[in-house]
């Protein structure tokens, strides 16, 4: 009976080892985050060390840039979240109403680091037609940096890469298409829910038919996300970029009564852009 006891001690004493050894799980805390970014970034307009929108506004007609860009890896990570998460990062802007003398922010987006120096990737909706005081981002340990340049931009693919103050950030490297049927994985910031994870895959390409994104080619998936969302990677499974959240098309069924504008939900197309939209704006540098 004792060598019982000592047997199920063991076996617990194990159990607990194992326990404690395993790493913290990535518990966010949403509200530090966005306070710690638009404080940051106030700080560093106060300090006039941040480009106005509308200094950044004409910077957004330029169409590539010449940049290097970290080679795709070939190897699946241990775990894809660990792998990627810091490497996405939080944007922001910053403005200072009337009434106190705070600055405050007007929600996030999302992006992502394609350099170790500070080159990064967001939608060209993230920075149109913005009145705002300036732009920052947040990496998830913490980090605060203004965007100081828009490299390069196309507002029919809905991509921007820009640059932001400082280096040695964490990048993501761009994939090859990813074809349909095709696993991908998305961190990003839905509603301020920061470094949320979603997967799913890509259910088909087509030309978009909007005003400003008429005959754009998009990557329908079926991964979820929301506002917030816009900018942040769609990833395969080694972690490459194969895309970048952009948009959402909710469909209802036609109503039939003529006092509702809309009849019964029925899905949400997510739409993505593809990575050779992305890729389209640099240009490859010569060695």
């Amino acid at each position: 009976m004792k060598s019982t006891y000592l047997a199920s001690a063991a076996v617990l004493l194990g159990l607990a080892t194992s326990l404690t050894a395993r790493p913290m799980l990535p518990v966010v805390d949403d509200n530090k985050i966005i306070s710690s970014l638009a404080d940051g970034l106030g700080k560093l307009v106060d300090a006039g060390k941040v480009p106005t929108a509308k200094t950044l506004a004409p910077q957004l007609k330029k169409k590539t840039c010449k940049i290097t860009v970290p080679s795709p890896s070939t190897q699946k990570p241990e775990n894809l979240y660990d792998s990627c998460a810091d490497s996405v990062v939080a944007i922001a802007s910053v403005y200072k109403c009337t009434k106190c003398p705070h600055w405050h922010h007007n929600g996030a987006a999302t992006g992502w680091i394609l350099t170790e120096d500070g080159v990064m990737v967001t939608n060209y909706h993230v920075f149109d037609g913005k009145d705002v005081s300036g732009f920052g981002i947040r990496t998830r340990d913490g980090r605060i940096a203004q965007v100081v340049e828009i490299l390069a931009a196309s507002q029919k693919d809905d991509v921007a890469i820009f640059r932001v103050a400082g280096e040695g950030f964490k990048p993501l490297a761009l994939g090859p298409d990813a074809r349909v049927g095709d696993d991908l994985h998305i961190i990003a910031h839905p509603d301020t829910r920061f470094y949320t994870y979603t997967s799913g895959k890509v259910s088909r390409y087509y030309k978009k038919r909007s005003r400003k994104r008429n005959g754009a080619t998009a990557m329908a998936v079926t991964a979820e996300f929301a506002r917030g969302s816009s900018g942040g990677p769609a990833l395969d499974s080694k972690g490459n970029v194969v895309g970048m959240v952009s948009s959402t098309q909710s469909i209802y069924y036609p109503s039939q009564k003529k006092s509702e504008a809309k009849g019964p939900f029925q899905m949400v197309i997510r739409n993505c852009v593809p990575v050779s939209a992305i890729r389209a704006l640099v240009e490859p540098v010569a060695k």
